[in-house]
């Protein structure tokens, strides 16, 4: 019998089994790469899109033109049920081409984008919280915990800048937040602000400011000079550059966090190709969008990096009026109301160090006149690779062990067989991280509100 994939696993990234993921090839083997894949996205794209509207057609025509066989006709009952299958195509069409109607009016912000199932604050992104620092940039958010004590060290969770804070507290069976929170850990939470023309203009050395200042916030609350970490995609490459260049934190936490871009056989992939300054010309991109990475590009990107699987979704919801497959879904609701703008000198810089030029991996990048050298991170460290990563692929999150300062005993490699969202957002997976957390956490005897 064949065995069961385990959907979570501990693993040894420097065994035999997973050292070969993370080899490094030249970069003409990048360059090559990348040109392809740039180049096969959007025939992809056309090729799924016409055979799902071919098959869309022949559905719809077969039922239309049964009507015109004289068999059918003898048969009341056959007629019944392709009359009233017709009926129900038709229907789906109708239903299909308002949301395609009511989608354009919402992008083109004459609509708000709302939702049958889901609004924020009432199902989605419950877990009481209040402020304690923003600025123009970033807003800062303290859970509030359920008990009288908290464990000593807090824990800082650092987001992406590309989507919204809730993704780690959706509803509360998916929540992670609320899973720490009810656990008694001390948990503060950072929520990027939507750009602002005072904004827009922001460098990546902002953002890491913010971080710092974020930090140093909690330190004042909670007492403790050193802090646990815990960053989510961009969010883990900016907590760990804050980590590498003022070492303030007791463990650090990443969750499909790229920090090194070409490595193993498939690089950044879809990534790495449409951040290759050689082949797109990110700098006219973004002088053409008034200074900004615009959120609605990012959306559509993240949409169709599985071309197949965003064809299948167009017909369902523009041809077959099946939105409620998808309107149940938070992560979907998720996905479709959290991208924004983003500043374009930030993204910019982070594409050109981390992705393009991969300096961030060579301990070449700088920030504040300093040299950021992975090797300063040497805490406990916990890193979560998702095996069916689309946005940072598995062997390049894996690669993570081998730059870090951290020995080899102190580190914890998690293994998820999912994707880059709904492998994180994963009940399953909370409890190992808790496990982690509590290990380098202290006692649990810290009264709340010291």
């Amino acid at each position: 019998m064949e065995r069961k994939k385990k959907e979570l696993e501990v693993i040894d990234p420097f065994s035999d089994e997973y050292r070969h993921l993370v080899s490094v090839r030249d970069d003409a083997h990048y360059k090559e790469l990348y040109e392809e894949i740039f180049d096969s996205i959007p025939t992809r794209a056309r090729v799924a899109l016409v055979k799902n509207y071919v098959q869309y057609i022949n559905t719809f025509a077969r039922s239309f033109f049964s009507l015109f066989n004289p068999f059918f006709w003898m048969s009341p009952q056959v007629l019944l049920n392709n009359t009233l299958k017709i009926f129900d195509q038709s229907l789906g069409s109708y239903v299909g081409l308002s949301n395609l109607l009511y989608d354009q009016m919402a992008s083109l912000k004459l609509v708000e984008k709302s939702s049958n199932y889901f609004e924020l604050g009432k199902n989605i992104a419950t877990t009481p919280c209040e402020v304690v620092y923003q600025s123009p940039l970033l807003t800062l958010r303290r859970y509030i915990p359920q008990g009288r004590v908290v464990y000593k060290i807090p824990l800082l969770m650092v987001y992406s800048i590309i989507n919204r804070y809730y993704i780690l507290d959706l509803t509360e069976e998916l929540s992670m937040i609320r899973y720490f929170v009810d656990k008694g850990f001390d948990v503060f939470v950072t929520d990027w602000n939507p750009v602002t023309e005072e904004t827009k203009s922001a460098s990546l050395e902002d953002h890491i400011v913010e971080i710092t200042k974020a930090r140093e916030t909690v330190s004042k609350l909670t007492g403790e000079t050193k802090i646990g970490g815990l960053g989510y995609c961009i969010g883990g490459t900016y907590l760990d550059i804050e980590a590498a260049l003022n070492r303030k934190y007791k463990y650090i936490i990443n969750l499909t966090t790229l920090l090194n871009s070409k490595v193993g056989e498939s690089g950044a992939g879809l990534m790495g190709a449409y951040s290759d300054f050689s082949i797109y010309d990110i700098d006219e991109f973004i002088d053409k969008h008034d200074g900004v990475f615009p959120g609605a590009v990012l959306k559509s990107f993240f949409d169709w990096v599985k071309p197949e699987k965003a064809a299948n979704m167009v017909m369902d919801l523009y041809f077959y009026g099946r939105a409620y497959k998808y309107g149940n879904d938070a992560i979907f609701f998720w996905n479709t109301h959290s991208t924004r703008d983003l500043p374009g000198p930030a993204h910019r810089q982070f594409l050109w160090e981390i992705y393009h030029e991969n300096n961030l991996a060579k301990n070449k990048m700088r920030l504040h006149n300093k040299t950021i050298n992975l090797k300063n991170l040497k805490v406990p460290f916990c890193n979560v690779a998702a095996l069916f990563d689309h946005i940072v692929e598995f062997p390049t999150a894996l690669s993570t062990a081998h730059l870090i300062g951290t020995p080899a005993r102190d580190q914890v490699t998690i293994k998820v067989n999912g994707g880059h969202v709904r492998g994180i957002v994963n009940p399953a997976l909370y409890p190992l991280l808790e496990q982690f957390m509590r290990q380098y956490s202290g006692s649990k005897n810290r009264p709340v509100g010291e």
